[in-house]
């Protein structure tokens, strides 16, 4: 808000020291509009890392360096016109800087995730649809890549709340991410064809229900698959990699069968930087599959 009398040369915004003369007006429909604004923009960047906040704001040919008030919190004055005030919200909060994803998680953090997590609903599902691509062209002769999903240390706190909707607390989940630590995990999602040979089925079973043993395949297929992440044209080096098999359900009618592997590549997310990755799998018969995923869209 700001006052102006007509038979003054200047006028000042409330709470402000800063004069305007009548030159910085305009008179629009009849009424008298500020052509330039003089802000204080505080941003507070402290899920951000230090090293990943701009140093300064650039208006044309202006440079206005950003400076810290207080731990986390950074301040910069800025001097433009009002047309442009929302192009330059725009740039501050599109930027890359406020979509990197986060690391270390702070308390906040755990917090959202965890909720999100129990909440279990749409909004649940609409947030993990950016980090999952299910793919298709898979023949019906031969294992094939059906999900490839990407898991931040905010998704993968999440995605634990998921799957845990009761008797798992906001205590356990943060202790789990602390004993898991700060990782970026790629998991990927191989499907047996139902035509795939009954002859190379597994002997070994798991449990079934009313005492019927499981008919399984060969639970080593994957390993015939190879996987690559790729970042900046180089390939990132897993911490670690292992795999899941997963069942069908046994019935009165059919033992439970082996469906398939879900194969875990495990990353220190130091080593994975708030960019585009490309997720590259080889099939047995020669045939490379990519997918890519921006982590600067991801939280």
């Amino acid at each position: 808000m700001f006052f102006f009398r007509p038979s003054s040369n200047f006028c000042t915004l409330r709470n402000s020291r800063i004069a305007y003369s009548r030159k910085d007006f305009v008179t629009f429909q009849g009424r008298r509009y500020l052509s330039t604004v003089h802000l204080v923009l505080i941003c507070d960047f402290r899920p951000v890392p230090p090293t990943r906040i701009p140093s300064e704001i650039r208006l044309g040919t202006s440079v206005h360096p950003i400076r810290m008030t207080r731990p986390g919190v950074y301040q910069t004055d800025v001097s433009f016109r009002v047309c442009g005030f929302w192009v330059v919200v725009a740039l501050l909060f599109s930027s890359p800087v406020l979509q990197a994803y986060e690391l270390p998680l702070s308390p906040a953090a755990l917090h959202d995730a965890w909720t999100l997590g129990q909440r279990n609903d749409q909004a649940t599902a609409e947030f993990l649809a950016p980090y999952s691509k299910e793919m298709t062209g898979g023949t019906q002769e031969s294992p094939h890549i059906a999900q490839i999903d990407v898991l931040t240390p905010f998704a993968q706190v999440l995605d634990q709340s998921r799957q845990n909707p009761s008797h798992f607390s906001e205590q356990e989940a943060t202790q789990a991410y602390r004993q898991r630590g700060d990782t970026v995990i790629v998991r990927i999602r191989i499907m047996l064809p139902a035509s795939y040979p009954q002859s190379e089925r597994g002997p070994q079973s798991p449990p079934a229900s009313q005492g019927e043993s499981a008919v399984l395949r060969p639970e080593n297929f994957w390993q015939s698959f190879k996987f690559a992440i790729k970042q900046h044209g180089k390939v990132l080096d897993a911490r670690s990699v292992h795999n899941k098999p997963v069942y069908s359900s046994a019935t009165k009618t059919s033992a439970s069968m082996l469906d398939g592997q879900t194969v875990w590549l495990e990353y220190d997310a130091k080593a994975v930087a708030s960019d585009e990755i490309a997720v590259e799998v080889t099939t047995p018969e020669g045939k490379t599959i990519t997918t890519n995923f921006d982590l600067r869209k991801l939280r």
